[in-house]
């Protein structure tokens, strides 16, 4: 076995650079607060902290050797994770020495760093990313209809155009690979940077992985021109269950609202008729739907994909996440667009996490939260047999987090540009320390990120780093370092007219209602126009369907 080296450089804390199209200015819409300090379930360690995340061990010749703590399905582990010269994943383990090609393979020796399995983006329209995120004030829509069309009465906003540029593509793409993902299910995209699982009409997208695609469906129902129903399924166009599955998983936007319009999508779609509720389907959004309707996901093994910043920004209210947990169905998450959602899985992480802590009383851990980024989204997407975690024979797409600080999976809750040190999809350098990623490839460009010399390897047709970086200076940064706020960021914190203060002594999970009063006092359940105005406990038993381990049985909570 080869002899790791030691480590004797000393860290230098360099401030944040905006050269390659980061910034250092805090965003001026930020909410206060937003992302204050939380603290995780992972243990500390009285172990001295390393002075370096990673260093090159030996420069081999195929395959790449990683050593440092690993986010293993199983749990963290102290050990290495191999990826053989065709990109695949042939060991996990304490030692990974006695594997074949181990020899032959790039050692990274990371004493302070956190390997984890690429993100898996689930759900983005990528070729809306173009623009600075759009400020909507304190308004807050009661269906997607209502932003997009104006319905009700409300004040449509003004939407981006969708792009066909190469270079705000690989820009848009850019950003995802910089915080740390290596697919993604998109409405767009390019070539050479994510895997777009929903390339149907372009398998190169693919990057290098086989079977069936994702069927990304804006409009299920047809109802792109405005059209809402409370009751009944009169809309322009359902599509069929024949056509949805055709390509593989099903990835519909279904009840993004609050309104019973939001909620009915998901009744005509459920139907004997329709039945694009299955197995195979990962339902985008899923705001607008109370436990009852949670349980018809549940029955059909359907999948759930949550937009936590998207949703709270524009309805001030998100997917009822505990009541899908207590129901077991499987929450993937996605960052939407950059309209009002996240600009990279980190803060879409980051947000969920804080959400988590503040309004849904810790429910979910901090691995069960990892996993809605990775395995879990793999899952949505049904290519869970090739990517999403870090397992022998799977695609080697590999992901090194600065662990001198945020341990085990806080090192990615709470990373942030900076603590991204090294991206590999299937084995192949995308982006990280220049050290790292120069031991991997020869031919990519330099970029420093917040102080650090990092190496952007860009493989998309008459692209290079040059021309994306001319890009986003008229659109959105590449990157924020990790002490500022991303420019314009939508809020996470839920806000309505009827829950205007957040979380206070009275009302501890900021829902509007006092503590006193409320059926569900430590995790969010705010009275919807779905609900009539009341909060939502469909079994009656005085016990809120966001807290009641079984919301559907009066007798049991």
């Amino acid at each position: 076995m080869r002899r790791w080296l030691s480590f004797v450089c000393c860290l230098v804390l360099a401030g944040c650079s905006s050269s390659g199209g980061g910034a250092t200015t805090s965003g001026d819409d930020a909410t206060p607060g937003d992302d204050a300090p939380t603290s995780g379930d992972d243990a500390t360690s009285d172990a001295p902290v390393p002075a370096s995340v990673c260093t090159v061990a030996a420069k081999g010749t195929a395959g790449v050797a990683v050593r440092g703590r690993v986010l293993a399905p199983s749990g963290p582990l102290d050990g290495e994770v191999l990826v053989d010269a065709t990109g695949k994943i042939t060991c996990v383990a304490a030692s990974c020495a006695a594997t074949a090609g181990y020899a032959q393979a790039t050692q990274l020796a990371c004493p302070g760093g956190v390997i984890a399995p690429g993100f898996v983006n689930a759900h983005d329209h990528t070729d809306y990313d173009v623009t600075t995120p759009v400020s909507d004030g304190k308004t807050r829509y009661d269906h997607r209809n209502g932003w997009r069309k104006g319905t009700g009465g409300a004040t449509p906003i003004k939407q981006p155009t969708p792009t066909t540029d190469p270079n705000l593509l690989a820009a848009a793409e850019l950003r995802f690979v910089m915080g740390g993902a290596t697919s993604i299910v998109g409405s767009g995209g390019t070539q050479g940077f994510l895997r777009n699982l929903a390339s149907f009409k372009n398998p190169g997208w693919m990057e290098g992985l086989t079977g069936k695609t994702v069927y990304f469906d804006t409009f299920p129902l047809g109802d792109s021109g405005g059209v809402e129903l409370t009751s009944g399924c009169a809309y322009p166009s359902i599509r069929t269950a024949s056509s949805a599955f055709a390509d593989g998983a099903y990835a519909p936007h279904i009840a993004e609202g609050v309104n019973l319009a939001a909620e009915n999508e998901l009744t005509c779609l459920t139907s004997a008729t329709t039945n694009l509720v299955q197995a195979q389907t990962a339902v985008i959004h899923a705001v607008g739907l109370n436990a009852r309707d949670v349980d018809v996901l549940a029955r059909s093994k359907a999948k759930v994909v949550w937009s936590p910043r998207s949703n709270i920004d524009l309805y001030g209210n998100t997917a009822s996440v505990t009541v899908l947990k207590n129901a077991g169905v499987t929450v993937a998450l996605g960052t939407d667009w950059l309209a009002s959602g996240s600009m990279n899985v980190l803060r879409e992480l980051k947000c969920a996490d804080d959400l988590n802590q503040r309004y849904f009383a810790k429910a979910f851990s901090d691995q069960e939260l990892f996993a809605m980024a990775t395995h879990n989204a793999a899952v949505a997407a049904a290519f869970d047999t090739q990517i999403g975690d870090l397992a022998p024979g799977l695609v080697g797409d590999v992901v090194v987090y600065d662990g001198r600080v945020n341990k085990d999976y806080r090192a990615a809750i709470d990373g942030g540009a900076e603590d991204v040190h090294l991206v590999v999809r299937g084995g192949k350098p995308l982006y990280g320390d220049a050290d790292l990623v120069g031991a991997l490839a020869s031919t990519c460009a330099a970029l420093d990120v917040c102080g650090t010399a990092r190496l952007v390897c860009v493989d998309v047709p008459s692209v290079t780093l040059a021309s994306i970086q001319t890009a986003v200076a008229a659109s959105y940064p590449l990157f924020f370092c990790k002490a500022q706020a991303p420019t314009a960021e939508p809020s996470c914190v839920p806000y309505r007219d009827t829950y205007p203060n957040g979380t206070s002594a009275t009302d501890r999970d900021g829902d509007g209602v006092d503590d006193a009063k409320d059926d569900c006092p430590d995790v969010f359940n705010p009275a919807r126009p779905m609900d009539n105005g009341v909060q939502s406990d469909v079994d009656g038993d005085g016990f809120g369907d966001a807290c009641d381990a079984k919301p559907l049985d009066k007798s049991a909570h």
